[in-house]
């Protein structure tokens, strides 16, 4: 904290304004007197400057003594303003959007590498994600679901507890300034390595790290506005030179409530090549989240709500692993707009028959999601996408399946996949390029399709291998 000492000047004991001759016989007789006393004057006041240096130090260690009291006493009203809102959030969900970016060489723009639509939850204090209109949060970790690129956790209220009420960091004030058309208050914060529990995981290997930032607040009620957070003291393993985040905060209605939430974040890797990966994120739509696992809306539910008689139904088939069904898309995927979480289904062509009965008739629906959707340019400009499937509607009942793509196609845009790199050519010498297999990842199917073809029309067929099959006895089949 800098401080700042006010200089007053003391008029000397001269006047040529005299009004009357006394008065200005008098003021020249005071000023024969200093100017012959100068000297001693100045002997005298180096006698004294040890004193007068010593005053003035004394007063500024005052004043910085007081400084910091209040300061202190303010980051308390912040830090106590913001645990009553970790303390009073609901458990919750919102609909995120994450778009991104990476640029290959440290002078280079970043370029959009695809978008990630995803729900998040906060339930007893815990992140946990899902697909977006899914029937459960997953339990595994985002990494988990989405397998490649830049992922991060614990924007939703993990962060700011950890910096705010586990008494990791070590505070300082940076005064009053105004940001966006509002007075703020800025704060620095340090964690270092022995208090963190901040993850960094790149190459293959997972390190705590010390981290450090700076936060605002408004001014007149304390509320967090943004909240910056700096890795650099990266372990050379990671391979990444920095991290940085920045949270922007906002007042969201949940229920009948108020809660203080992140409306937007930027997250930031920085490797030691110069590239670089962003992720931006949006949430939206946010909502209490129930213990018997429902989205609650903010509307009050209606005064007589019907209740419909279930029909009677025969106990549901037994769905043997191992087999192979065909399906078909049952709607347009447009390469060009869709999304990491949009959600995807595909209905049985022909009937699930095994020893002679009919497990499933046609038209029954595979529902899934978009897992990953790159947009690649080398050696061509194509997409890569990469489907998963997870439940299967059959006659009313709902099965919770496991299910790896064998085929699919054919189909114009559909990039023919073979063991090895094999470049021809067409009558008119337009090359052609197949894509060299990749390793099959169970409990996904993933497709290349050309980049001037950027769209897999409905109908497109697959055949999908059943690895695990569950009866999902917690739900019906949506219609």
């Amino acid at each position: 904290m800098k401080q700042h000492t006010n200089a007053r000047t003391i008029p000397f004991p001269y006047s040529s304004h005299a009004k009357t001759p006394a008065a200005r016989e008098r003021s020249s007789r005071l000023l024969r007197r200093n100017l012959s006393a100068r000297t001693q004057f100045s002997d005298y006041n180096q006698r004294r400057m040890h004193r007068s240096v010593a005053y003035v130090v004394l007063c500024a260690s005052l004043a910085s003594a007081q400084s910091d009291s209040d300061a202190d006493t303010v980051l308390n009203r912040v830090r106590a303003r913001i645990k009553e809102h970790l303390a009073q959030l609901p458990s919750y969900t919102c609909a995120q959007t994450i778009q991104r970016t990476h640029r290959a060489a440290r002078d280079g723009t970043f370029q959009l590498k695809d978008t990630v639509r995803l729900d998040v939850a906060l339930i007893d204090h815990r992140e946990q994600f899902g697909w977006p209109d899914g029937k459960k949060f997953e339990d595994k970790e985002l990494r988990d679901m989405i397998r490649t690129g830049v992922v991060g956790t614990g924007n939703f209220a993990l962060l700011t507890d950890h910096i705010f009420r586990a008494g990791a960091a070590d505070f300082k004030s940076r005064g009053e300034e105004v940001y966006e058309g509002r007075r703020v208050l800025q704060f620095d914060y340090d964690v270092p390595w022995e208090n963190s529990r901040y993850h960094i995981g790149a190459s293959g290997q997972d390190q705590v790290v010390a981290f450090r930032g700076s936060f605002l607040v408004d001014a007149d009620t304390l509320d967090l506005v943004r909240l910056e957070v700096v890795a650099d003291e990266i372990p050379p393993e990671l391979k990444l030179d920095a991290v940085r985040s920045v949270l922007s905060y906002a007042k969201v209605t949940i229920g009948s409530g108020e809660s203080l939430l992140p409306k937007a974040s930027e997250l930031t890797m920085v490797w030691l090549d110069g590239s670089a990966s962003r992720n931006r994120t949006e949430l939206g739509n946010c909502r209490q989240y129930t213990a018997q696992s429902k989205l609650v809306a903010n509307d009050p539910p209606p005064a007589t709500p019907v209740v419909a008689e279930e029909p009677q139904r025969s106990d549901p088939a037994e769905l043997p692993r191992g087999v192979n069904i065909d399906v078909s898309l049952d709607s347009d995927i447009d390469l060009r707009t869709a999304a990491a979480g949009d959600a995807v289904s595909a209905l049985l062509i022909h009937p699930l028959t095994v020893d002679g009965r009919t497990l499933a008739e046609p038209g029954a629906m595979l529902r899934g999601h978009i897992v990953r959707l790159d947009r690649l340019t080398r050696p061509f400009e194509f997409y890569e996408i990469a489907l998963q499937f997870d439940t299967l509607d059959v006659q009313g009942a709902s099965y919770d399946v496991s299910a790896t793509l064998g085929s699919g196609g054919p189909a114009a845009g559909l990039i023919r996949q073979q063991k090895r790199m094999d470049p021809t050519f067409t009558a008119h010498r337009e090359a052609r390029l197949n894509v060299l297999v990749r390793e099959v990842q169970r409990g996904q199917g993933v497709l290349q399709w050309e980049g001037k073809r950027p769209k897999i029309s409905k109908g497109f067929r697959m055949r999908w291998r059943l690895d695990e099959v569950r009866l999902n006895s917690g739900e019906r089949a949506r219609r």
